[in-house]
Order: C-alpha cells, then structure tokens, then sequence
C-alpha cells in the first residue's frame, strides 16, 4: 500500500499522541500533559483556554517537558468539551474528521507526495481554516491530501515532489491561521472537491459514517502518525 511522507520536519521521530477527548484522558496523566486540567484551571481564572495564545501556552509547555517536536491528535475524535458553546457545538458537529499537528514554532510545511497543487485558499472568517492548499497525489492510489492553517506565504498551484516545503504554519496574530493555536490540520479526500468547495473539518455522531468515507481516517496512509 502508498503510503506518504512527513508533512513536517522530523514528524515520524519526534511526535507523540495529545488527547482531546477528555473522557478518553488515562485518570493516571500526569497534570501537565492533560488539557482537561488545564481547561480546568483557566476557567478557575476566568481566563478562556480556548482562545490560541492559552492553547499555544499549554503545547509550548508540553512540547518543551517532553521534548517532541509535535503534539498529534486523534482522527475521529469527539472535542465536544474543548469546543463546548461554539457554533460548531450548537450544531452537534464535534467529531474531528482529520489530524491535528500542533508545533511550537511556525514549522515548513512539506509536500507528503509528489503531486499537483490543485487548490489554494483562504476562509477570513474566525474559527476557520485560514489559509489552505489542496494535493491530487500522482499515485491514484492516494486520497487528495488538505492542509489547513496554513500562513499567508506558499506555494501556488502547479507540480510538487514530496518533501517540497510548500507552506509554513500560520499564527493566529490577524488572524493568518483562522485563529487557532501553531497547528497543522492534515485531512484526506477520497475524491477531488467540487469547485470552490471547503472540505468540512467536522461531523455529527450521525453524520460520521458516511463523512468518513469522504474524509478517511490518515492512519492507514502514515503508519507512524500517532505513536
């Protein structure tokens, strides 16, 4: 089976798992690697710890104690405690349907296949994607491959080799990133999008089964993604 390259320097040697589920957290994590701790906290201070600079906070601290490079969330995981009153809760759309990259840094971000950009854009809106550019991999056997996130500098359409360096990860200063912590958010598409169509980063517990045939789960495809 194909399967793809790094989408970020040293990504298979130096990631480990961040869970956002918090019911899914080990009772036994130590207190500085579990968010729902954290979450816990902020709203003690009255402070939001959903808004990127107090995200960003809790990766950099955890990124520093573990010595990683990158924190890698879980596909198909339920946020619905991590997005609790926003839109996207209001409208029963918890279940992440791709990976989530969080860095310290604004990391390059490379091309995991030899390929064609087919699509670059920009959502304005807070919450969003911000910047973002879409893959058609040259081996068919690969899903169209979605990078969200992205800062206002990279590639233009045309042809890509894996390992090209055809972003780097926005901030959510002015809102580059959609405004969200350093991240990379890497999804699959079964087939091409329709024209000017965004793919949709979240699902509901019924809509799950078929979006996920659409938005597969990345695993198969990068076996080291969540070590």
């Amino acid at each position: 089976m194909a399967t793809f390259a790094e989408p970020l320097p040293e990504f298979f040697g130096r990631s480990r798992l961040l869970i956002l589920n918090f019911a899914d957290i080990p009772s036994a994590t130590p207190a500085v690697e579990n968010i729902a701790v954290y979450f816990a906290e902020m709203q003690d201070m009255g402070r939001d710890p959903k808004a990127p600079e107090n995200r960003q906070a809790f990766n950099d601290k955890l990124l520093a104690q573990t010595g990683v490079r990158y924190l890698v969330s879980r596909y198909g995981e339920d946020r619905q405690s991590m997005l609790a009153g926003s839109s996207i809760y209001k409208e029963g759309r918890t279940i992440h349907l791709g990976v989530d990259i969080f860095a310290r840094n604004l990391e390059p971000v490379l091309s995991p296949c030899d390929g064609v950009i087919i699509r670059i854009g920009r959502e304005p809106e807070g919450h969003s994607f911000g910047n973002y550019l879409i893959i058609k991999p040259d081996d068919q056997s690969l899903p169209y491959v979605f990078l969200g996130h992205l800062g206002s500098e990279h590639r233009e359409p045309g042809k890509v080799r894996t390992g090209d360096v055809v972003a780097r990860l926005g901030d959510y200063h002015d809102n580059e990133n959609g405004g969200w912590s350093r991240h990379l958010h890497f999804q699959l598409l079964s087939a091409g999008p329709a024209e000017d169509a965004v793919p949709v980063g979240y699902a509901s517990r019924a809509s799950f089964p078929s979006l996920s045939r659409l938005y597969p789960d990345p695993q198969p495809y990068m076996p080291l993604l969540c070590r």
